[in-house]
């Protein structure tokens, strides 16, 4: 466990007659043992009252040690710290999207350990760390977090052409973060152009793929399959058409 030298606390050697023990190691009173941070997060854009986002972080400390606190960072940057003697106080961007009232404990050190996010927004993606502290010790721990933002349209479609070729149409709106699409043909890979994308003002993804077949290069029936995901997420969507060739 690392010692912030700034509480004046040395790494030094302690030796006696029987033993020789680091003085950290005598000092080292509080330890994170559980980081409760979600992978992902699906925002329900649609719902009024969603359900909040709990990132928990339990520890253990001794209940003799003085000057705890807790802060909760979002890359690199504050977003929440909580003092027993104190309200928790949310930071930045996050000021009004904390329930400060949130209690996960009623023990007095681990009260408001928990920070409840009230309708995250897209860009709280990012990678949480919870630091705990005392004056005689400090531990930390961290981890990542992808908010999800379902698209709110996703289409698979296809035309015939006039020079004999058929166009394949896969798109989905108002998504982040940025997902892959892929056309499948009779479960084989469809070969398409690359993918197409614009990220609105409001930070979501609009995006498009296609590809062209000769007609007669397709058997009837012929099942098509666009396949929507998130990378390193368990995010993924499925559109399925058939196509006849009376149709075509």
């Amino acid at each position: 466990m690392h010692l912030d030298n700034r509480f004046g606390i040395e790494n030094r050697l302690l030796t006696t007659n029987t033993t020789t023990v680091r003085l950290s190691d005598v000092c080292s009173a509080v330890k994170i043992i559980n980081l409760k941070v979600p992978s992902t997060y699906l925002l329900d854009q649609t719902s009024k009252t969603p359900d909040p986002l709990i990132l928990d972080c339990e520890y253990e400390v001794d209940e003799s040690e003085k000057g705890f606190v807790l802060k909760w960072l979002l890359d690199g940057q504050p977003v929440y710290q909580w003092i027993p003697s104190k309200n928790p106080f949310p930071f930045q961007s996050f000021k009004n999207r904390v329930d400060t009232s949130y209690v996960v404990s009623q023990e007095h050190l681990h009260k408001h350990r928990a920070m409840a996010i009230i309708k995250p927004l897209a860009n709280f993606t990012g990678e949480y760390m919870c630091i705990v502290q005392t004056y005689a010790s400090i531990d930390r721990k961290s981890a990542k977090l992808k908010i999800i933002v379902r698209e709110s349209k996703f289409d698979l479609s296809y035309y015939l052409n006039g020079d004999g070729y058929i166009t394949v149409d896969c798109h989905a709106r108002d998504i982040s973060p940025l997902p892959e699409l892929q056309i499948r043909i009779n479960y084989e890979l469809f070969e398409t152009e690359n993918l197409k994308s614009v990220q609105g003002e409001n930070g979501l993804y609009n995006v498009s793929i296609s590809g062209r077949i000769r007609k007669d290069q397709l058997e009837s029936p012929a099942m098509i399959e666009c396949l929507l995901s998130i990378p390193e997420t368990n995010y993924n969507k499925r559109r399925s058409t058939t196509y006849y060739v009376n149709r075509g």
